[in-house]
């Protein structure tokens, strides 16, 4: 059985801190909900009586929706009247994939930093908390194309 020590500093290896440095304390922050759904398509009425209930009962201030099967043009409307006035996507290619990052700009700062059919990586930053990047990631079945996007994530990173 592994020391408190020893899990400290696993936990400092993988956050990139010094050894012998404190941990960020994280317990501190305020937490934010988010919903990540893969929808299996955007635009019927079940998702949307589906995503309704979901927002009324979590709040969440950012979604991530993928293989939405839709362009998000046609949807625009129906996420403002849910409060998500601000987004970044990547529209479906033909009726395969898609991935959209939606907020509400008044709870949550977000600078999107890459946008492609697999990855969507933001800057998320509110008031009080530091900030920390967030990357939604759809992967391809493709072999290469999900080598593009781990090549991709590590340039990030």
């Amino acid at each position: 059985m592994k020391s408190m020590d020893e899990r400290y500093n696993e936990v400092r290896a993988l956050l990139g801190v010094p050894k012998n440095s404190y941990l960020p304390d994280f317990h501190r922050m305020s937490s934010m909900d988010m919903l990540f759904w893969n929808c299996r398509g955007a635009s019927n009425n079940t998702f949307k009586r589906t995503l309704k209930e979901l927002v009324r009962t979590h709040k969440p201030k950012i979604l991530v929706l993928m293989e939405t099967k839709v362009e998000l043009n046609s949807m625009v409307m129906f996420f403002n009247r849910l409060g998500f006035t601000a987004s970044t996507h990547f529209d479906p290619v033909g009726r395969s994939g898609g991935i959209w990052m939606l907020w509400n700009p008044s709870q949550a700062n977000v600078r999107v930093l890459e946008a492609n059919s697999q990855i969507i990586t933001a800057t998320i930053s509110r008031q009080n908390d530091p900030n920390w990047l967030l990357s939604a990631v759809y992967a391809s079945p493709n072999a290469r194309k999900r080598e593009e996007m781990w090549q991709t994530l590590e340039q990030i990173a």
